[in-house]
């Protein structure tokens, strides 16, 4: 198995041997810890965030899909009112199940005056998608994989210019027809700018291309001392990039993170909770993120969360071990 994914590897990243073989060399700790996992295969992402709110919005999205089946069904049939109904009995049943966030967006369309059923069904079937694609974040506190007790041992390596280029490159949705706007203010570190649904758009982003290929095997994961607007609903993400996504267009590895009360606190995210390589979205076949042979670093805005202007401080940011 080994031989195979080795020639696999050689194959698809078309590298000169002698490049292959230093990012062979620096893979070696995740070939031999992958087997453990399963390993080119679709599979659910095993953040190490499971908590009583993850199986809380998992049950949560169970119902909603439920309701939807049921609901959307009825709407097409004509019946209405019927679809409003279901929906609005399952966001009766699942508001208590969620992040506060989110649980006052639906408890605000549970209480408003609707026109009528299809005002109403469509206000919770909007609710039930922003929902349904939300992701837990990572936020101010123990690496999840580690005990509280050990929170004191990390050693934080700030990323330095040599390790990440001042200047990232600005990657928006216009890319794909949207409106979106960011830019980087590199003397204050800041993120800002305006997302827009326009054109089916939603985000803006920054991408760090390193200058060379990064050997961080020696670190538990990434650290980031954030301060950002609207703290109760912004969400943001970290983007990462090994070789392996270089053969794709537009594949990459992507968290969540948050800080909502604004702590001075680092969020600290594993290395392991990169596990499902994507491409605009939509998940793909493949390893795990190689740390072993990292080439581009990225933050982003997106929706659902955040929508309109936003604001990202990176205060401070780098690998932990």
């Amino acid at each position: 198995r080994v031989v195979d994914l080795v020639l696999f590897m050689r194959q698809s990243m078309m590298l000169p041997v002698q490049v292959f073989c230093v990012v062979l060399l620096s893979s070696l700790p995740q070939l031999t810890s992958a087997f453990s996992l399963p390993q080119f295969c679709g599979h659910v992402s095993t953040s190490l965030q499971m908590s009583s709110t993850t199986q809380q919005m998992d049950k949560a999205k169970s119902l909603i899909s439920n309701a939807i089946s049921i609901g959307a069904p009825a709407y097409n049939a004509g019946d209405i009112s019927e679809c409003a109904r279901v929906y609005k009995e399952t966001a009766l049943e699942i508001a208590s199940l969620l992040p506060q966030n989110l649980q006052n967006g639906l408890e605000a369309t549970i209480a408003a005056k609707h026109e009528d059923s299809n005002e109403e069904a469509w206000a919770f079937r909007q609710q039930f998608d922003s929902i349904v694609e939300y992701q837990i974040p990572f936020m101010p506190e123990t690496d999840p994989s580690e005990s509280s007790s050990d929170k004191t041992k990390f050693t934080l390596e700030k990323f330095t210019d040599k390790m990440i280029p001042s200047e990232p490159l600005i990657v928006n949705d216009n890319v794909m027809g949207g409106v979106s706007q960011g830019q980087w203010m590199a003397d204050s570190k800041i993120f800002r700018g305006n997302t827009s649904l326009a054109n089916n758009g939603g985000f803006s982003s920054l991408r760090w291309r390193l200058n060379t290929i990064q050997n961080w095997s020696y670190a538990k994961g990434i650290y980031l001392k954030v301060k950002h607007s609207n703290p109760d609903v912004h969400t943001f993400r970290i983007i990462l990039k090994d070789m392996t996504c270089e053969q794709v267009r537009g594949a990459n590895f992507k968290n969540v993170f948050s800080n909502p009360s604004q702590t001075d606190e680092p969020i600290f995210i594993p290395f392991q909770a990169f596990d499902q390589i994507e491409q605009m979205g939509r998940t793909l076949s493949g390893p795990v993120f190689n740390r072993g042979a990292v080439i581009e670093v990225g933050l982003m805005a997106i929706k659902p969360t955040v929508v309109g202007e936003f604001q990202l401080q990176i205060e401070e940011w780098g690998l932990y071990l």
